[in-house]
């Protein structure tokens, strides 16, 4: 399955769930600084300045002593949140994988966000031109 980036939200046309894009088309991401976290009922919200990316799956933060934390917009699937230790820091470096989105951050921290080839979108990735990523 291929992933595709979208025209700008106002043409948005939805299909079938997408991978992740290969890094090349991602590396926009790198040196954006995480100014702002917001817990939606079904939906982690992160805002990058003039980006942003919707999570509607389950992610992970690996903080920098190694210690995984596994979230899910799942209400009984409910864990402890240590993801504000993200804000301030840049993304450093992303890697991809079909399924998986890697950020790491600055300051050693990873955010592991997760896609599936199910019906439903996993989520979004807004650049600065409003273009958009379904994954």
């Amino acid at each position: 399955m291929e992933s595709r980036r979208c025209d700008p939200i106002e043409n948005l046309r939805l299909e079938a769930m997408f991978p992740f894009p290969p890094v090349t088309e991602l590396q926009f991401l790198v040196g954006k600084e995480l100014d702002d976290i917001c817990l939606k009922p079904h939906q982690f919200h992160f805002a990058f300045d003039t980006l942003k990316i919707d999570v509607g799956s389950y992610l992970e933060h690996v903080d920098r002593q190694g210690t995984a934390h596994r979230h899910n917009t799942d209400a009984d699937k409910l864990a402890p949140l240590f993801i504000h230790h993200l804000l301030g820091q840049k993304i450093r470096l992303v890697l991809v994988e079909e399924f998986r989105l890697t950020l790491a951050f600055d300051q050693g921290d990873l955010l592991r966000i997760y896609s599936n080839n199910e019906l439903y979108e996993c989520g979004e990735i807004y650049d600065e031109t409003g273009s958009l990523i379904v994954f």
